[in-house]
């Protein structure tokens, strides 16, 4: 795992670095497969200094990427409490993972099945997920600030919606793998999804 630590308007020291380390070091034993961390620590001026300190942390798992962002009024206290919100994020990650897997070998099971079935009748058998760049831009108007250039690996729905609960968004924008078309799912108000999606020509 290669594991980068940034600071914002305060300086990283060999403690503060060490507990960073100490702590990704026990994620990487929950979650095996993470490719690259991201540690970012900034102090923030704000009216209560319970949560001046913002501590996010971002993984990137195959082709997942996870992150969590918390306040505290120091650093350790916000590594410590970035740390217990990325458990919660591997948690639900395992979970996906392990469901998405179930459903495939079950699929594939079903698929072998039938093609067993066809066979034996004397029918013809037929077969039936980024890093983030993130660049300032200065832009007419002031309108807009800030442009995020991103790859985009096909992906289903159900993954693309995954993806979306990772990363705490309420949209995530990805390539369809079903349609072949870049769609937009975002989050509703009644707690369902809407998917956005070019109309064909």
């Amino acid at each position: 795992m290669d594991l980068h630590i940034f600071g914002r308007n305060l300086e990283i020291t060999d403690k503060t670095r060490e507990h960073v380390e100490s702590k990704l070091h026990q994620i990487d034993r929950h979650l095996p497969g993470i490719s690259d961390a991201t540690v970012e620590l900034a102090y923030e001026t704000t009216r209560s200094n319970n949560d001046r300190i913002v501590a996010q942390v971002t993984l990137h798992v195959g082709g997942t990427i996870l992150r969590a962002q918390q306040r505290a009024a120091n650093t350790k206290a916000a590594v410590n409490s970035v740390a217990k919100a990325l458990d919660q994020q591997i948690k639900r990650y395992k979970s996906h993972a392990y469901r998405s897997e179930r459903s495939r070998l079950t699929g594939r099971s079903a698929n072998q099945e039938t093609d067993a079935a066809y066979a034996g009748a004397g029918w013809p058998v037929d077969g039936p997920t980024a890093g983030l760049e993130e660049t300032e831009g200065g832009f007419a108007d002031g309108q807009v600030v800030r442009v995020k250039e991103f790859e985009m690996e096909p992906m289903s729905v159900d993954e693309a919606a995954a993806q979306m609960q990772f990363l705490g968004h309420s949209f995530y924008m990805f390539l369809d793998s079903e349609s072949d078309k870049h769609s937009v799912l975002y989050l509703r108000g009644d707690g369902n999804y809407g998917l956005i999606q070019p109309k064909s020509a």
